[in-house]
């Protein structure tokens, strides 16, 4: 039987000393985002975080203009790091300080024999912050608002007109049953962790989810493949231990013990304020979690309720504008979301043209705009001749128009209207 304090093997200290040090900083990147999750629990304008990353963008520009060559510019390429320029150098650079950090760590602490207690509390962290950002996921599904139920323009849109990410979006937004499957599955493999009696099984199970997240990002195109791949990393890292038994476990039927030293502090003042931060940090953010995903489940509903959408009966620029495919003028629906405060205009081969728009209901204006040059603003003086009736009128690309137009029910869209069967001959 091995010893406890048995010496590493030089391969097993040197990469403790490279994935403590890579996986300690990227992990910098999953606090930020636990920081946003909570945060909309607590305030009311959005948590932007990528204001975490501006003091980087000088010294990132820097290294990639002398030794990455990616074309990163911080003038025109986002300040966050996800599948883009600013993701690419954030890793890379993370990686140059590892390398670096390894072989000078190497030199100073040559003589050490093992890294047992270094490594068991290293993975304490990881497994809690996985834990952590993981819940935030799993909270956004259970509830669910992370993939929102499609809106009736995402509806209407072709098919084949759609990217792969919003593809998958709203597979997984119109179905909320199976979408509160999953983040139950992702909340219990995260609570799984947070327990050292239950920590192989949580990485086990985290990692069968973690697998099929990161392969759904890349496959579809999701712009988070490498913060996926990098959480399914932590759940390899920290089953990694114990790959050995469960091997002669599952393959051969060997009796195997999944037992690990585990180190605890002596003085007791030192072990109840590490108590007390394993318990009460993921209970205010699981708790803040829960807040700001009910809160975002209400205004998405709330939003979903005032949407509207319309089916143009009478387009007039001079003359009644026959509803001809081949018109560039005439619209053939409207939709307007009032939470959102934008609207959209399908021409009559049913592309959409996207505006803000502002309402004024003392002047009973629409104002249409897509840039901040008001002089390119559109305002359309509105009306209700009947209770499912709209009509507009003002200027409209050089023409005075006057549409009207009658309320398209949401729940006429076929799909909205399916209800799930057992039987279903």
């Amino acid at each position: 039987m091995t010893s406890i304090n048995a010496p590493w093997k030089p391969w097993q200290k040197i990469s403790f000393r490279f994935f403590s040090v890579f996986l300690g900083l990227t992990s910098l990147f999953c606090w930020d985002l636990d920081l946003f999750f909570a945060a909309s629990a607590v305030r009311k304008e959005q948590y932007d975080p990528s204001k975490t990353y501006q003091p980087l963008t000088g010294f990132f520009h820097w290294l990639d203009q002398h030794i990455y060559h990616t074309g990163y510019d911080p003038k025109i390429h986002q300040s966050f790091p996800q599948d883009n320029h600013f993701g690419a150098v954030f890793y890379l650079t993370i990686l140059l300080i590892a390398v670096v950090a390894t072989i000078i760590w190497s030199l100073l602490d040559a003589k050490r024999s093992n890294y047992n207690k270094a490594s068991y509390w290293f993975n304490v962290y990881l497994r809690y912050i996985l834990a952590i950002t993981m819940f935030g996921y799993g909270i956004d599904k259970l509830i669910p608002v992370q993939m929102h139920y499609p809106n009736a323009v995402e509806m209407t849109t072709l098919y084949g007109d759609q990217s792969l990410f919003n593809v998958l979006w709203h597979f997984m937004g119109v179905s909320p049953g199976y979408m509160i499957l999953v983040g139950a599955a992702e909340l219990i493999a995260s609570l799984l962790l947070l327990s050292r009696r239950t920590v192989v099984f949580g990485c086990l199970f985290m990692i069968s989810i973690l697998a099929n997240v990161a392969a759904m990002n890349w496959f579809y195109n999701v712009p988070v493949k490498m913060f996926s791949a990098q959480l399914l990393f932590y759940s390899l890292y920290l089953v990694a231990p114990y790959a050995k038994n469960l091997v002669n476990f599952f393959f051969y039927g060997a009796a195997t013990s999944l037992e690990r030293k585990h180190y605890r502090f002596d003085h007791r003042g030192k072990k109840f304020s590490l108590g007390a931060i394993l318990v009460i940090v993921p209970i205010i953010f699981i708790s803040l979690l829960l807040i700001g995903g009910t809160s975002r489940y209400k205004m998405q509903q709330a939003e979903a309720r005032k949407e509207k959408m319309y089916d143009v009966t009478t387009f007039v620029a001079k003359d009644t504008l026959p509803p001809l495919t081949t018109d560039t003028l005439r619209w053939n629906h409207l939709a307007l979301f009032v939470y959102g405060d934008y609207a959209v205009v399908y021409n009559m081969k049913d592309k959409t043209d996207y505006y803000q728009f502002d309402v004024d209901s003392v002047k009973k204006t629409y104002t249409f705009h897509t840039t901040p040059d008001k002089k390119s603003w559109r305002v359309l003086h509105y009306s209700y001749p009947a209770k499912d009736i709209l009509q507009l009128t003002g200027p409209w690309k050089g023409n005075n128009i006057r549409v009207s137009m009658k309320l398209s029910p949401i729940d006429s869209i076929p799909l909205n209207r399916e209800k799930i069967k057992l039987i279903t001959d």
